[in-house]
């Protein structure tokens, strides 16, 4: 529950009772020390419940009423049995994907799919890795991080810099899943394995998993994409990887795109419609590209990113792994 709903459910509680101390007046004496006794008791679980912190799913004890307060029964109350209900989803759909945050919520799916790997796959907790095109390599994503730049970070973002220490040396690999022309297809075959290190067989997904043993990949695709193929392939091919990544451990970050090669930003809605549906982060740049200028894009070829956007979808991205890390207490 978030803290705005937890305050405006003691404001309620605060609210209800106030009519109750302002009619004390009314009745016998012995009766307001009763009501007074009881609001005062409430009034207490209320303060020290908030000064506590509420459970992720807290049981709300119903307010006696009036009557109840005030007279007394030698009969004893049997409190009816609450039947306990699943904590309701306030993610948004992903037909709303344009509306949620550049850098998501970490889910506790997510915790879970990371410690899983390390605890039980021994994946790497200290690297993460890549899927993607030219535009994920690193010169162009995330390598910055790993040249000791003096000042790239303000005095406000010193903070990241827990993530960069953590996860030093995996700015600048070299993933055998990223590949010029890579799409959300080609990863998942042998054509685009590097065959001076990937086994005969072995696609350049499985070629990157054996090799560098991340717990974490940034899945940034679909630029590539042949249109003509359909969203449902597409969909298809998204949930393969996934669910490769999620088998063995890995946590998949899902990327939206700046470009709209395909119209309609439909792959951006698929990828979202993924994340939505195996609980995982998605890194929505796309969002944070609007305030740029051209929306982030070249102005000679707007299927690419131009060079000033670069640092921005990196400054993001490294918030993407500060926020796993904080949600993990990795650091």
């Amino acid at each position: 529950m978030k803290k705005r709903n937890r305050f405006c459910i003691v404001t309620l509680l605060a609210a209800l009772l106030f009519p109750l101390l302002s009619g004390c007046a009314a009745y016998q004496q012995e009766r307001e020390r009763k009501l007074a006794l009881t609001i005062a008791v409430i009034s207490t679980e209320i303060q020290a419940t908030t000064m506590a912190g509420w459970t992720a799913t807290p049981t709300v004890t119903p307010l006696p009423t009036a009557t109840s307060m005030i007279i007394s029964s030698p009969t004893p109350t049997i409190e009816p049995t609450i039947a306990s209900s699943p904590t309701p989803d306030m993610r948004l759909p992903a037909e709303q994907w344009r509306q949620w945050p550049i850098v998501p919520e970490i889910s506790d799916n997510s915790a879970t799919i990371y410690r899983r790997g390390v605890e039980e796959f021994k994946t790497n907790p200290n690297v993460f890795s890549k899927i993607g095109d030219c535009q994920s390599m690193p010169n162009v994503f995330m390598g910055i991080y790993d040249q000791d730049i003096a000042g790239i970070l303000s005095d406000e973002d010193q903070e990241y810099q827990k993530a960069i220490d953590y996860f030093k040396g995996s700015f600048e690999l070299e993933s055998y899943a990223v590949h010029d022309g890579m799409s959300v297809g080609s990863v998942l075959t042998t054509t685009w394995s590097d065959p001076k290190v990937c086994q005969q067989g072995e696609t350049a997904l499985d070629c990157e998993i054996r090799i560098h043993n991340p717990s974490i990949m940034f899945v940034n695709l679909g630029t590539n994409w042949i249109n003509t193929l359909g969203m449902d392939v597409y969909y298809d091919y998204m949930v393969e990887i996934v669910e490769k990544l999620i088998d063995h451990g890995i946590l998949p970050v899902l990327s939206s795109k700046a470009d709209d090669v395909e119209g309609g930003h439909q792959i951006n809605q698929v990828t979202a419609q993924v994340a939505y549906e195996y609980d995982i982060p998605f890194y929505n740049f796309w969002n944070a590209a609007q305030y740029l200028r051209n929306h982030g894009l070249s102005t000679d070829n707007p299927i690419y990113l131009s060079v000033g956007a670069w640092d921005y979808r990196n400054y993001y991205a490294l918030q993407v792994l500060y926020a796993i890390g904080i949600k993990l207490d990795l650091f």
